[in-house]
């Protein structure tokens, strides 16, 4: 089972991927162990500033398949 702060650093290094695809070049430069360090001193650097985060359930595009409302 992972922390919360694995779980964010996760997320975060999720989302700098995808900030990294947008610089031509950069997805390259960052290894996925570098990546793994950079999301989790990110991760550890906001619980230190006393950031509250709390995860959600998964929103509709995160792999839940959309069920119609009940009539």
């Amino acid at each position: 089972m992972w922390t919360k702060t694995q779980q964010l650093a996760f997320d975060i290094m999720l989302g700098l991927r995808k900030g990294l695809k947008l610089v031509r070049g950069m997805r390259r430069s960052l290894s996925e162990e570098e990546q793994r360090r950079v999301s989790s001193k990110i991760a550890e650097h906001l619980e230190l500033a006393n950031w509250k985060i709390e995860r959600g359930p998964p929103s509709q595009g995160a792999g839940q398949l959309y069920r119609p409302p009940d009539d």
